[in-house]
């Protein structure tokens, strides 16, 4: 049995653009990068050839990954719930401080606009509570706790 990934509508969307591009853009764009390549007759030594067939494969690997990808999705949307899953935005209070973070699939991970995965440390602390629930986290070197704000 193939494995169910969650994503958003937005990164669902992304992928299917980024498959489009490679197959209508950077492939042909390589395929006549290699067809001259070609037709500079001695293959032996011609780095451009090497190049682009290094490109080409890298290429239809990519597609042939992203196809199957999205052949197994089912997407997340990001409603209102009670409690913390994937899809959602919760914000956290911590020493007065408050941060909204996404749970997004792996592939969506982006630290810099707090996208987070539901497999990281504080996914498996907040997973499943509610609004308003303090959760008290252990890290290597601290513990300190957490206040669940709001979900979105």
């Amino acid at each position: 049995m193939t494995e169910l990934h969650h994503l958003t509508k937005e990164w669902y969307n992304k992928l299917v653009k980024d498959l489009q591009k490679l197959k209508e853009v950077e492939l042909p764009e390589i395929l006549t990068r290699l067809k001259a390549a070609i037709e500079q007759w001695d293959l032996s030594e011609n780095a451009e050839y090497e190049q682009a067939m290094e490109d080409k494969n890298m290429t239809e690997k990519k597609i042939a990954e992203m196809e199957e990808l999205l052949k197994n999705i089912k997407i997340i949307e990001n409603t209102t719930m009670d409690t913390v899953w994937y899809g959602n935005k919760v914000t956290i209070e911590r020493d007065w401080k408050k941060e909204i973070y996404e749970i997004v699939w792996t592939w969506e991970v982006d630290i810099f606009n707090n996208k987070i995965s539901l497999h990281s440390p504080l996914w498996n602390a907040i997973k499943e509570k509610k609004v308003w629930a303090t959760i008290t986290i252990d890290s290597p070197k601290w513990e300190y706790q957490i206040k669940i704000i709001d979900i979105k």
